[in-house]
């Protein structure tokens, strides 16, 4: 899968660029690294967004397409969601300081509900003109550059979701695969506003409309999503099963861990804290115990990205019936 994926234009491309602008580039791990990584998918986003918007809303404008135009701010408040990556990813690396010593990660969450916030407003708005048009149908012209706009916005919007995932996944960013998700439903919602432009060339003036207010369900949608994750973020949600046994794993490779237990990790966006209790002999002198401790938060802070561990030790026997 992943030699797949290394060999797929969209991975060649965004190699390339990342060879071209970021330097060391491999050093997923180094905070300027992931956020040059943020820059480079944020900063191609606002580039395509803003042009998309632009052209969406003097097309939907010169045709009196409803459905157009709030695709055309959609796509405004896609640039907005770019904009905030950049920003999210430029304030997650600065480091630790007295008032926030775990770092700055959990801004890009803050970010997030601001954007949530803003597209329910946009979504209220474009609403209220949408069921105007249906109530009372205006009259649309469509053409060969609102059909054209529209295509190039799936094609585009595709081609970022592409990059986005691609970069995410390589330095485990979940806001750039969630932005990929974003970038997806927003191609589903062109295809719908050039299905009620075909509707109205056939004859049916109130599809624009609907199509409108299909967008708004997209944007509403889109909305709920990145807020109900970001809020599970900010209140400390539980971590994966699979990151659980990951650690319970690299502790029980060390020689000497006779048992792991009390596992939590706590999670500040580009840097986790990991805390958790190993079993060793009884019989270790507290230097030995001490020794392999280290030893289990060496590895895993070289095997998770960004994390940082503080192991406790306790006697075997105590707890030997604990796994």
């Amino acid at each position: 899968m992943e030699a797949r994926r290394a060999a797929s234009p969209i991975s060649k491309l965004n190699t390339l660029l990342l060879k071209r602008f970021v330097p060391n580039y491999k050093d997923v791990k180094d905070g300027d690294t992931r956020a040059a990584y943020g820059y480079l998918e944020g900063v191609l986003g606002v580039t395509i967004e803003v042009v998309l918007f632009t052209s969406k809303l003097i097309v939907g404008y010169l045709i009196g397409s409803i459905a157009l135009i709030a695709e055309a701010f959609h796509s405004l408040s896609d640039v907005l969601a770019s904009s905030i990556v950049i920003i999210g990813f430029r304030v997650s690396k600065q480091p630790p300081d007295p008032e926030h010593p775990y770092g700055h990660g959990r801004f890009e969450a803050i970010a997030t509900l601001v954007i949530a916030t803003i597209l329910v407003a946009l979504a209220i708005e474009i609403g209220r003109d949408s069921a105007e048009r249906l109530i009372s149908p205006t009259p649309v012209t469509v053409n060969i550059y609102a059909i054209s706009v529209l295509i190039l916005t799936i094609l585009f919007k595709e081609f970022l979701a592409r990059v986005a995932i691609d970069l995410g996944r390589r330095i485990e960013a979940g806001i750039l695969v969630a932005d990929s998700a974003n970038q997806r439903v927003d191609s589903l919602a062109a295809i719908v506003v050039l299905v009620g432009l075909g509707g109205v060339a056939l004859g049916f003036r109130r599809l624009d409309a609907i199509a409108g207010l299909a967008v708004v369900g997209f944007i509403l949608y889109t909305a709920y999503e990145i807020a109900r994750d970001a809020s599970s973020f900010l209140l400390g949600r539980a971590p994966s099963p699979d990151m659980v046994e990951l650690i319970r794993y690299i502790a029980r490779s060390v020689n000497g861990v006779k048992g792991v237990h009390a596992i939590y990790i706590h999670d500040y966006g580009a840097r986790k804290v990991v805390t958790l209790h190993i079993l060793v002999d009884r019989n270790l002198s507290v230097e030995e115990g001490h020794d392999i401790a280290n030893e289990v938060e060496r590895k895993i802070s070289e095997t998770i990205t960004g994390a940082t561990a503080d192991v406790h030790i306790g006697p075997a026997y105590e707890l030997r019936t604990k796994k």
